[in-house]
């Protein structure tokens, strides 16, 4: 009698072969590495807490996104996201004028910011250790430095 057996050969070969798995194009992998670039800008952009952060974009949450339920073109919208991290650190700086957030932020090293379909929340941050994770409806309005500051105050 056969038994099959998957191993991790035959699951890869199977992952790579969804329609899920598919390549980006040049194009993509432009607009990604813009979108990158914005977010390693952002964390430049806190100057005033003594320290450096690394903030990353969730990838994995924006292409999870099921964009063909909530009828929008997921390429359509990196050039939003990028606009609406261009002001995340300027946001998350001003908090390091006071002494009390200042040395909230002193205990975080990772800023994840994270696009959501949620509609309940515009933006919301949560702490999980040395992460700071900034959700991000993004299907509103472009997001500027208070919206960032205030996610951020409700969460330290």
């Amino acid at each position: 009698m056969f038994k099959p057996v998957l191993t991790l050969a035959g699951l890869t070969a199977a992952i790579l072969a969804s329609p899920l798995a598919r390549a980006e194009t040049v194009a993509e992998k432009k607009l990604r590495a813009s979108v990158d670039e914005t977010a390693a800008k952002a964390a430049d952009d806190l100057k005033d807490c003594g320290k450096k952060f690394k903030v990353t974009f969730d990838w994995k949450a924006f292409d999870s996104l099921d964009w063909k339920k909530i009828g929008r073109e997921k390429n359509d919208y990196y050039d939003s996201e990028r606009n609406n991290l261009a002001h995340l650190g300027e946001g998350l700086n001003k908090l390091c004028g006071d002494k009390d957030y200042k040395a909230a932020l002193a205990k975080i090293s990772t800023i994840v910011y994270r696009s959501t379909n949620d509609e309940s929340i515009r933006v919301k941050a949560v702490i999980s250790g040395a992460t700071l994770t900034i959700d991000n409806y993004s299907f509103g309005s472009t997001r500027g430095a208070a919206d960032y500051e205030s996610a951020a105050k409700a969460a330290l």
